[in-house]
């Protein structure tokens, strides 16, 4: 009996090293980063999309819309194995590894008030080295009884390692 419950309690130990040691940060600088990106939507529900089309490029910029559009992010060291997004996403890490980082959320919210909805997003970074990375996204959502799509690359560089005091 004691036998079994060493093997038992070894084989835990073990699956949750070996876990750990997949779960490790992005091998990558912390501190101030800019951040291009590109980011389209499709599907939009047509009320939505003549919307869009009526705003003026300062407000498409302030909604993502604009492209591409660059902006500078805080990245503290314990944001390194898990997305850098400053959204309202609550994101599942499905891979995270010294150069990649996968990670998945089914509640980014998405859409006004109103016309609320939940999307579906996955989210993929590779660490080029330490001061560049890339990344894509990729969601989807129903809204209004429209399927949209939110697709965006982004490319991020490395600028100090501390930062700015607007961050």
């Amino acid at each position: 009996m004691r036998k079994k419950i060493f093997v038992i309690a070894c084989l835990t130990v073990c699956v949750a090293v070996l876990f750990a040691a997949d779960e490790q940060p992005l091998n990558v600088k912390p501190g101030e980063w800019q951040v291009k990106y590109d980011v389209k939507y499709t599907g939009l529900p047509p009320q939505y999309q003549a919307m869009v089309e009526q705003m003026t490029a300062q407000q498409k910029s302030a909604m993502g819309l604009a492209a591409p559009e660059t902006s500078k992010l805080c990245v503290k060291a314990a944001d390194l194995n898990k997305p850098w997004s400053q959204d309202n996403c609550r994101w599942t890490v499905i891979k995270s590894t010294g150069s990649d980082l996968e990670a998945h959320s089914t509640s980014c919210q998405h859409g006004s008030r109103s016309a609320n909805s939940d999307m579906d997003v996955n989210i993929k970074i590779h660490a080029v080295d330490s001061e560049h990375v890339r990344a894509t996204l990729h969601g989807t959502a129903v809204m209004q009884g429209s399927q949209v799509t939110i697709d965006g690359s982004y490319l991020g560089k490395w600028l100090a390692s501390t930062c700015s005091a607007k961050e």
